[in-house]
């Protein structure tokens, strides 16, 4: 009984710490995070917290599984919520959402690293979960460009072009990048070309660089979904 309660006196501190520490994200960025800090926050002594976190880089691979995870979770809900010609769409409009509301939390992993810190494996293993969903979701692109009609070719995806094609043979063979059956290297340029793009716009928009310059990003990142299903 003793030890039931000395592990959820353990997970309790350890969770408060992480909110702490999310609080400090907002404040200041990664730079700020500081356990002695988060340890004066929550009334203790930093060698205290020190029991629960072994070092600042431990609460942050903390912060940055928790986050993967989350997002992780969030795209596959969306996913499995959605239609089959629907899910390209579902996940790109998730993908965004999900970084409006907390773009501290999408900064934290897609942001500018922290120096000095290195990712253990397991946060590039949960990395390597979200591109299999990502990687699923482009299998049905060609379906979702028959869903939405209109554009080119009535929505159907446009024939790849030399470029693109020559991507595709590239990235033939260079490793199944998450888990599950390695997809053809077209399937992963698109994949590839869809995160960087459908990134591109969020990290633009949560860092505020389209303020004043009097559009809606929405209407852009929707523009960006469209010419992705369509192969653009």
């Amino acid at each position: 009984m003793a030890t039931a309660r000395r592990e959820r006196y353990r997970k309790q501190t350890r969770e408060e710490a992480k909110a702490v520490a999310l609080a400090q994200l907002s404040e200041s960025g990664t730079a700020g995070i500081s356990v002695n800090a988060i340890a004066k926050a929550m009334g203790m002594t930093g060698p205290a917290l020190y029991r629960y976190f072994a070092s600042r880089d431990e609460l942050l691979t903390e912060l940055i599984t928790d986050t993967y995870r989350d997002l992780a979770e969030t795209l596959a809900r969306a996913v499995a919520d959605a239609a089959p010609a629907d899910r390209f769409r579902a996940l790109a409009r998730a993908l965004r959402d999900w970084a409006k509301r907390q773009p501290d939390r999408y900064l934290l992993i897609y942001g500018t690293p922290v120096p000095g810190y290195h990712a253990p494996p397991e946060t590039t293993e949960i990395a390597a979960g979200l591109m299999r969903t990502i990687f699923d979701a482009c299998a049905t692109v060609g379906e979702a460009g028959e869903a939405g009609g209109g554009g080119v070719d009535g929505g159907r995806q446009q024939p790849l072009t030399e470029l693109e094609a020559e991507l595709a043979r590239h990235l033939e063979g260079t490793g199944p990048w998450g888990p599950g059956e390695e997809p053809g290297g077209e399937v992963k340029g698109r994949a590839l070309r869809t995160w960087t793009r459908l990134h591109g716009v969020i990290s633009l928009d949560v860092q505020g660089q389209f303020t004043g310059m009097g559009f809606d990003p929405s209407v852009l990142f929707e523009a960006e979904i469209d010419a992705l299903v369509r192969g653009g």
